[in-house]
């Protein structure tokens, strides 16, 4: 299971490598590290090298951070984004490291041994490979369309649910029942767990047991005299007393006075 879990991830993420987010940082990485010489390659390399040597830096280590992005989206399910990318960022300038200390001694003429040493080499790689890693996630939930930011709840549903839109969430016990437009799935998981695992979709809550997210109400019903939304596929969602006031500051359920 968890194999067949990892390689969606990978095609997800070897997805996301040629979005056009993911190209225009390459490219920017490139052009800025070849014009910049950062860590001292300005002084030591003409831009032929700098260009062979940070081209092969960049690229391979965007190959690497794929592969280890999807090992930690298929073992770590839980964690928070920017949790992942901490720790895969570390993973990378790991391995990415020895290639990096292979390069400078085989393409820089002029390093002396302290510019090898292995510990001054890690953190500079960590400081060129967080800061993209990071850089790309915050990029991507503004400005790229191709890869919409979806709630980190959708990877605990079964593989066909995973692109589905989630409507509402129901808990019962210590299980959640998740309805999308493709269906639904009951998952073992406190309610208030699975609401923070709903970030950044946009929602609310109803009553104890419900959560609904903002786009999928469509209106409201009163049924056996109680209080109802509708939602986008028919169903029905109880509006308790408690909840009542913020729907109704929202303009999704009329006042008291109203009905």
């Amino acid at each position: 299971m968890i194999w067949s879990e990892f390689r969606q991830n990978m095609a997800k993420t070897f997805t996301a490598l040629s979005s056009r987010l993911t190209l225009s940082i390459w490219l920017t990485a490139c052009v800025v590290a070849v014009v910049a010489g950062p860590f001292g390659t300005f002084q030591t390399m003409g831009i032929g090298l700098r260009l062979l040597y940070w081209g092969s830096v960049i690229t391979t280590g965007l190959a690497i951070g794929a592969v280890i992005n999807a090992m930690f989206l298929t073992v770590c399910q839980d964690w928070h984004p920017l949790w992942i990318d901490l720790k895969a960022s570390l993973v990378i300038t790991t391995l990415l490291a020895p290639l990096i200390f292979v390069l400078r001694a085989g393409l820089d003429p002029m390093l002396t041994q302290a510019d090898l040493a292995p510990g001054s080499i890690w953190v500079n790689t960590a400081l060129f490979v967080a800061p993209i890693f990071f850089l790309r996630r915050q990029i991507a939930a503004i400005y790229d369309p191709d890869e919409p930011t979806r709630a980190r709840l959708t990877r605990r549903l079964p593989t066909p649910l995973q692109d589905a839109s989630v409507l509402r969430l129901s808990g019962r016990d210590h299980t959640v029942e998740v309805v999308t437009d493709a269906g639904s799935a009951t998952l073992r998981l406190r309610l208030k767990d699975a609401i923070d695992e709903m970030e950044p979709v946009e929602g609310l809550c109803t009553h104890r047991s419900h959560w609904v997210a903002r786009a999928a109400i469509t209106g409201h019903v009163i049924e056996s005299g109680k209080l109802c939304l509708t939602l986008a596929n028919g169903e029905t969602v109880p509006v308790s007393r408690k909840y009542r006031p913020r729907l109704e500051a929202l303009g999704l359920v009329p006042g008291q006075d109203g009905g």
